[in-house]
């Protein structure tokens, strides 16, 4: 009997997270990788580590390289070899190998789509100089990496405040750059209220990054095509020979489209709790998928590690399976995020209220001040908001600003979205009291009780 042919096509979290449980489920399947980059396994969350001087080379990143992960789960890796349709009917890919542009087929019995998502460039922005990055992959990390060494930056512009953006340009900074961000929309837009974007941007400026409201809208270039500035919406023009765009990332979902799978109105390829998409035999995981959220069962994208790895793991184990036992499945997702630049941490879950009240959702929202910690010892400010439904009392979401250990508080928030846990639960969770750690009250107990009184 012929083994079971998995391809799976993408690499860097969950394409390698779906290989090594693809492995685990069935030690006879034959199981291909293909991966467009060079890179199959890497860190991606650390790369701004680099940027800032707190590592020393990208490759320190790299988890495993092609050859070490082909010995260790048996998969025929195949780098440089970008897949360019899918024929699920009849169960076959077409690839091109990069370096020799030779196209050919290959049939699958089934198949794991983890394309991941890439970064969006304004139109306006668009250029073929080499001065314009962005912070993707490994490989475009190689690409600044080449230029920070050569210490020729004087004045780098970020633009984009998203936690790329933020993260980047804090990065940028430690390593003793000039840095200007380009920020038209607040700080972490859409994500925090704005009094919270107030306090990052205060933080930012007192760290020596120029906060900017400009949107840009063009390049001016030099002759030899080299940078000289960014051109702004309102008609400003600010020197700088070094750019990162930020302004966000998009599903690679482009394979999914042509093969004719259901797609979200987010751009991302649909699948169920089992990573399945429309089409037989096709599963899809991490950054190039849209799935179920827990709060309000809405559709949406979570580009975040944790997901990638969970929902690579699902759709490795059921693209495995023999029908033997019960498919494994994946639980709604609660969006939940964070970013530290320096002393400050941010971090939030679930919805805001302008979400919620965008689909319609009756909430409530209050916000607070605190400290980390009892006034007798070191402590330092923390902002949070929190947000419930009306009638139900339920917690939807969180927004947590605050000094160090401020950011770890949000995961008791998500912890009680998932178990569709109301305000009140918070209230009575029993937080720990230590001077040095947390006041008598701790924060997230005094945001609930502000939060019980304006529900009513």
């Amino acid at each position: 009997m012929k083994n079971l042919h998995i391809v799976v096509i993408g690499g860097v979290a969950s394409g390698p997270a779906a290989v090594a449980e693809a492995r685990r489920t069935n030690a006879d399947a034959t199981i291909t990788l293909f991966e467009k980059g060079p890179d199959i396994s890497y860190s991606a969350c650390e790369m701004p580590f680099l940027i800032s001087g707190q590592i020393d080379r990208a490759e320190r990143l790299v988890r495993y390289t092609p050859e070490a992960f082909a010995a260790k789960f048996r998969v025929d890796v195949r780098i440089h070899h970008e897949v360019e349709s899918i024929d699920s009917t009849n169960r076959s890919i077409t690839f091109r190998d990069l370096k020799t542009q030779k196209t050919a087929n290959i049939r699958y019995d089934r198949l794991v789509l983890a394309t991941g998502a890439k970064a969006t460039v304004p139109k306006s922005l668009h250029s073929a100089t080499k001065d314009l990055y962005v912070l993707r992959t490994l490989d475009d990390l190689r690409q600044i990496e080449k230029v920070i060494q050569k210490k020729t930056i004087r004045h780098a512009v970020v633009i984009g405040s998203g936690y790329v953006g933020l993260d980047a340009a804090w990065a940028l900074k430690a390593r003793g750059q000039r840095v200007t961000l380009l920020s038209p929309s607040g700080m972490l837009p859409g994500v925090l209220p704005p009094a919270m974007s107030q306090i990052v941007k205060a933080h930012l400026h007192s760290s020596g990054i120029g906060v900017r409201p400009e949107r840009a809208v063009g390049i001016e270039k030099a002759g030899d095509g080299k940078i000289i500035a960014i051109l702004t919406a309102e008609g400003e023009k600010i020197g700088c020979d070094f750019v990162l765009v930020a302004t966000g990332t998009a599903p690679s979902s482009e394979l999914g489209v042509k093969a004719g799978l259901k797609i979200g109105s987010q751009g991302g390829v649909l699948v169920d709790d089992q990573m399945r998409t429309s089409a037989q035999g096709v599963w899809a995981c991490g950054d190039c998928t849209e799935r179920r959220e827990l709060v309000f069962d809405a559709s949406i994208r979570a580009p975040l590690s944790l997901n990638a790895f969970r929902s690579g793991r699902v759709a490795g184990r059921n693209a495995a399976r023999l029908g033997q036992g019960r498919p494994m499945t994946i639980s709604p997702l609660v969006h939940a995020a964070a970013l530290g630049l320096g002393t400050l941490e941010i971090a939030h879950t679930g919805w805001t209220e302008k979400e919620a009240r965008a689909i319609g959702k009756e909430v409530v929202s209050s916000s607070i001040q605190s400290r980390t910690a009892s006034a007798m010892a070191e402590n330092s400010p923390v902002y949070i908001t929190l947000v419930a439904e009306k009638g139900s009392r339920r917690l939807i979401g969180g927004q947590i600003v605050g000094g160090t250990s401020s950011a770890q508080r949000i995961n008791v928030v998500t912890a009680l979205i998932r178990a569709k846990g109301t305000v009140d639960d918070l209230y009575d969770v029993d937080f720990v009291y230590a001077p040095s750690l947390a006041p008598a009250h701790d924060p997230l107990f005094v945001a609930a009780r502000t939060l019980q009184k304006s529900l009513g």
